[in-house]
């Protein structure tokens, strides 16, 4: 009779074994049709910020559209030029706002973007009477003096102006309210320059004209511009004639 039970019970866990690994297997094999699927590229390891994007950072994976992130990126060619603006981790979806175009200018509130390779930013304050009066611009060339020296020489020539006034001011100006003066001037300057400009004790700025800062003299020169030349160029619009101003036509 013990022999009868021990035989049953052990029918019974062989029973519950196989219907364990049957359903088991049913769950891992599972099928799901009519579903409609995205591809997005999936990180393959954690990327640090500023790291430019390469096709073997990522895996390209199909996946429900309801697992999808939005604004996902599906496409490994769509991420040549760029690098991250953050850092993304291992396993992660890639998004489209997670991304900054390399060497892009209109990334306007990263000025460490707008910087080329090998220029440094510094700031420097200016009053109206040592910072031109307001007249300098973006992207406007000054020579730097110390005027605690007796010395006629600037103490660097040709440094570019990259921002003007504070971040607050720049960000107005994006959005159309035009900086009309300034405290503050931001420069773009070599690594040799930067003890130069930090050994100025009081500095005055000079505005450089833009054929001197870019020497265009020479070319100039050399192109022969004429004394004369008029102000516009003169163009040929097809109506038979040579004319500095489209032409106009009366109303029928």
């Amino acid at each position: 009779m013990k022999k009868i039970y021990l035989i049953a019970v052990v029918i019974a866990l062989a029973a519950g074994l196989a219907t364990y690994f049957f359903a088991n297997e049913l769950k891992t094999s599972k099928i799901v049709t009519g579903v409609d699927e995205a591809t997005v590229l999936i990180a393959l390891k954690d990327i640090d910020e500023n790291t430019i994007l390469t096709a073997d950072m990522f895996q390209s994976v199909k996946m429900p559209v309801t697992a999808a992130s939005f604004g996902t990126v599906s496409d490994v060619n769509d991420i040549i030029g760029y690098m991250t603006g953050v850092k993304i981790l291992k396993g992660e979806q890639l998004m489209t706002g997670k991304l900054v175009p390399v060497g892009e200018e209109n990334a306007k509130e990263r000025l460490s973007y707008q910087l080329p390779n090998g220029m440094y930013a510094y700031t420097i304050s200016v009053e109206i009477e040592n910072g031109v009066a307001f007249f300098i611009k973006e992207y406007d060339c000054i020579n730097i003096y110390d005027t605690a020296l007796a010395s006629a020489e600037p103490v660097l020539k040709n440094v570019p102006v990259i921002k003007l006034s504070d971040y607050p001011a720049n960000i107005q100006q994006d959005n159309g309210t035009e900086i009309t003066n300034y405290a503050v001037l931001t420069l773009a300057l070599t690594k040799e320059q930067i003890p130069k400009i930090m050994s100025v004790g009081s500095p005055k700025v000079v505005l450089v004209s833009y054929v001197e800062a870019y020497s265009l003299a020479d070319d100039i020169a050399a192109a022969g511009v004429p004394e004369d030349q008029p102000e516009e160029p003169q163009t040929n619009y097809g109506m038979g004639e040579i004319t500095t101003a489209p032409p106009t036509t009366e109303p029928n």
